[in-house]
């Protein structure tokens, strides 16, 4: 341990001074770093009206308009920033006991070239936008955004986090109208006090900010100043004033649905589960309640997801689980209080987070152990969730809370053995609780918070041993900003148990994060004893994020070999100490050939608990977008030789090469009607092995209300060290092979939109890959300074080879036929083949694809929103 933690620190010492701009930046040693005074607030006053004064019709001709206080002086973010707007644009505000209004003008001397797409709700599309975001807990933090295009298409977002964080499956209920006259275009909005947070006040004090975008200039105005180097957005909002005896409701929202499908499946014969086609219909509810005038609860019975989206297709050949998004609306809504993240940045580690809401409504761990011809079984294809419920808000003294609790079923598959048919449980039941509490000091800029996260199964029988009967994390997160928000601290520590039967706890330690068994495990080891399993995970970042040319920062990340999570979270792996270091520079005022640019550098070592060296990493990248609107990026990357626990999955710990890879991509300009993109990356070893991928696209406008992109994926590559298996007879034999593969996939996705509110959305993805196994090697001295020298010949007689293909479609109809209310048609088709071969013939691979048997799945969801 002594020996880790000195190599760490020798290693941060390197790091640090690396990132030696950040201790010599200007107004860490209590200097202003330039540009940073303190600009004044904007402020707007806001107009009591009675109610029904103001006809929502988006022309701005009622009386009250006449009179409201106007806001004008709209400044330019791009495309040259601190100018005024090059177009006018006006901004008042009204309201009356249960509404907040906003009309804004915006004045155009070419009307005739105001251009706006029609799509479906939240969809970001070019063309002219008006907006405004409003911060009504006024923590300088949070804000709900408003925003309508010409053609009157809304979308709505919560901003938190300052503005970094960005949800835009938040979905209020709000009315918008539009209209254009010889002036330009005018854009009105009425939004319900419900759909916002705050407390009751005498003279309520809001953060507010409008903006506006112009399609043919490429053009944000902001009416309070959103420098493009600043490190938030909220906390530079002006202020909304003059909201007298406003009164926080506290309503009631429900929105009961019903759906029922058909499912379409190839017949079986003799199968009674497969009889070629079944009907499922289901109801459920979900529900808001304003416990308190800024706290609300959301809860969900018996919830049903059927138009969403398919996950995208894929075929993990490593040793770690596939990280998917969320895309169901109840857990992803409102989500950013239960975003706690465990790494930093983005890529693999990025995903890594203490809740990850997939696991919640899983497929069933269990399979039923059965033989024989005559016996089929029915499985269900995930866990039930009988209800689901979250409580959020903020109080006025800078409390965020966030409660999340969900009990999923103990479901069970049928099974039809001869003339027998009886039930198996496949998937205890399951209670998931979170809990995330957060303070903020120094209006937003200081952040404490505490995390918790909680699963307790009820484990019905032996089969189910291999589960963990509870899992508990939780710890708590720091962050700091100073230097006029130019300089972040951040600093988190959470801790893990899991407790169970020994095969549960016994599987955890031989799972892909951990690998306990291995052989030359240090520090720690495998007790097939144990009933409960503990461990620590930190993280330490200081830098310089905005403000400036200049930006940078250095931090260090540890894991100990116990820490867990995977029950409710999602972490790749364990056991680690590692420090890294960035430096940046970014350039936003336009030159001679880049509108705006940057480059980044970035340097990384770790270490395992008991001292080995892991290896070390360092990358240069940037982009860049020229004047004429084209954009680009690349990078480079050098990864030094690396000690892998991975490899050999639970074998020993063996040095693969090291590489360098490289990434470089472009896009032209999306303004105009078809707009191009490709993107290029690959690697080399050291042993001279290549990865080369090519992902070439298309997006267009056929008129302004159908839109489509395709976008094609292929990629060929060699892996000279890819498992194959573990052989024990007299001893363990890890067998290693030369794989090819090659993957192509195609994704198409096709928006129409008939009216703001009735839509036709397609997406649809072909996906083809092969490979082939050679060289079949066993490792013998896996450490082996020279490569070749880590192998020994093996005659393995199996066929790993592959020929996997797979088709998924969604065709959704979506009629928001009453705010809030939304009717579902949708069709999703999937389709899967597979060969042990490994010839990649696309002509060939799609036509067996496409004759494979499908499974077809016609749905109609209804829901409606009701308040009280």
């Amino acid at each position: 341990m002594k020996s880790a933690l000195g190599r760490l620190f020798k290693g941060s010492v390197i790091l640090f001074f690396s990132a030696q701009m950040v201790v010599a930046a200007p107004g860490i040693w209590g200097k202003k770093a330039k540009g940073s005074e303190k600009k004044p607030v904007k402020i707007v006053t806001a107009v009591q009206v009675k109610p029904g004064e103001i006809r929502m019709d988006g022309k701005l001709d009622d009386p009250v308009w006449q009179r409201a206080p106007k806001a004008d002086d709209f400044i330019q973010q791009q495309p040259n920033e601190g100018k005024p707007g090059s177009q006018k644009t006006t901004l008042q505000v009204a309201y009356d006991e249960h509404n907040l209004y906003v009309g804004m003008r915006a004045f155009d001397t070419a009307p005739d070239s105001i251009y706006a797409q029609l799509t479906r709700r939240d969809q970001i599309s070019n063309g002219d936008w008006l907006g405004v975001a409003i911060d009504s807990y006024f923590d300088h933090r949070t804000a709900f955004g408003f925003f309508v295009n010409a053609a009157g298409v809304q979308m709505d977002q919560l901003l938190s986090n300052d503005g970094n964080n960005q949800d835009p499956n938040w979905n209020a209920v709000w009315l918008s109208r539009v209209s254009r006259d010889s002036l330009g275009w005018m854009a009105e909005f009425k939004i319900p006090f419900s759909q916002l947070r705050f407390v009751s006040g005498k003279d309520l004090v809001w953060g507010f900010q409008a903006v506006r975008y112009i399609y043919r200039n490429n053009e944000q105005d902001f009416w309070s100043p959103q420098p493009r180097d600043a490190a938030g957005f909220v906390s530079n909002f002006g202020e909304l004033r003059g909201l007298k005896k406003l009164r926080a409701p506290r309503n009631l929202e429900f929105f009961p649905y019903a759906m029922t499908s058909r499912n379409f499946y190839p017949r079986e014969p003799g199968n009674p589960f497969r009889p070629g086609q079944t009907e499922v219909s289901n109801a459920g509810t979900e529900f808001r309640y304003g416990i308190t005038s800024n706290v609300t609860l959301n809860a969900t019975i018996n919830p049903d997801f059927g138009q969403v989206e398919a996950d995208p297709s894929e075929l993990n050949l490593t040793a770690y689980e596939t990280f998917f998004e969320e895309k169901r609306p109840f857990f992803v809504e409102g989500s950013d209080i239960f975003s706690i993240p465990l790494g930093i940045g983005d890529g693999e580690m990025g995903s890594e987070k203490l809740f990850y809401s997939r696991r919640i409504g899983r497929s069933p761990h269990y399979y039923p152990s059965v033989s024989g011809d005559s016996t089929y079984v029915k499985m269900p294809e995930q866990t039930h969730i009988l209800e689901a419920a979250k409580i959020t808000g903020k109080t006025a003294k800078g409390w965020s809370l966030g409660v999340l609790e969900a009990l999923t079923n103990q479901e069970k598959a049928e099974i039809q053995q001869g003339n027998r048919r009886y039930q198996e449980i496949v998937e205890p039941y399951t209670n998931y609780s979170v809990v995330r509490l957060k303070k903020d000091f120094r209006r937003g800029r200081t952040t404490v918070g505490l995390a918790g996260t909680n699963v307790f199964r009820t484990i019905p029988n032996v089969h189910f041993n291999f589960l963990a009967k509870e899992a508990t994390a939780g710890g708590i997160d720091i962050n700091n900003r100073w230097g006029h928000d130019a300089y972040m601290f951040q600093f988190s520590l959470y801790g893990s148990r899991v407790s169970g039967n020994k095969e549960a706890i016994q599987a955890i330690q031989k799972s892909s994060a951990h690998y306990f068994q291995r052989p030359d495990m240090k520090f720690t080891h495998y007790d097939p004893d144990r009933t409960s399993l503990s461990g620590l995970s930190a993280l330490l970042f200081l830098g310089k994020i905005a403000n400036g040319h200049w930006r940078g920062g250095f931090g260090g990340m540890t894991r100990t070999p116990g820490f867990e999570v995977n029950d409710l979270g999602y972490m790749r792996e364990a056991n680690y100490l590692s420090g890294f270091s960035w430096l940046g520079y970014q350039e936003y005022k336009p030159g001679k050939i880049f509108r705006d640019y940057g480059m980044n550098s970035n340097i990384w070592a770790s270490w395992y608990y008991g001292g080995d060296f892991v290896g070390y990493g360092l990358n240069l990248n940037g982009h860049f977008r020229l004047l004429n609107y084209w954009r680009g990026f690349l990078g480079i990357n050098r990864q030094g030789q690396q000690l892998r626990t991975s490899t050999l999955r639970g074998g020993p710990a063996m040095l693969v090469p090291g590489g360098v890879s490289f990434w470089a991509g472009f896009m032209s300009d999306d303004r105009k009607p078809v707009a191009l993109e490709f993107n290029l990356q690959g690697s080399r070893n050291d042993q001279h092995f290549w990865q080369r991928s090519v992902s070439p696209g298309i997006r267009g406008r056929l008129r302004s209300n159908l839109n489509f992109s395709f976008s094609v994926n292929f990629s060929t590559g060699q892996n000279d060290f890819q498992y194959v298996t573990k052989i024990a007879d007299s001893g363990s034999h890890y067998i290693l092979a030369h794989l090819d593969q090659k993957l192509f996939s195609l994704t198409t996705r096709v928006n129409f939109a008939l009216t703001p509110n009735l839509s036709i959305q397609f997406y649809g993805q072909p996906y083809i890959t092969a490979g082939h196994y050679s060289h079949f090697r066993e490792v013998v001295r896996p450490r082996a300074k020279h490569y070749t020298d880590r192998f020994a010949p093996y005659d393995f007689s199996g066929n790993p080879d592959f020929n996997f293909k797979q088709f998924r479609s969604n065709l959704v109809l979506r009629w928001e036929y009453h705010p809030g209310s939304t009717l579902f048609l949708v069709w999703s088709q999937g389709r899967t083949d597979f060969a042990n071969n490994s010839v990649f013939a696309l002509k060939e691979n799609f036509r067996e694809l496409f004759q494979a048997e499908g499974n077809h799945v016609l749905l109609i969801k209804l829901n409606h929103w009701f308040s009280f």
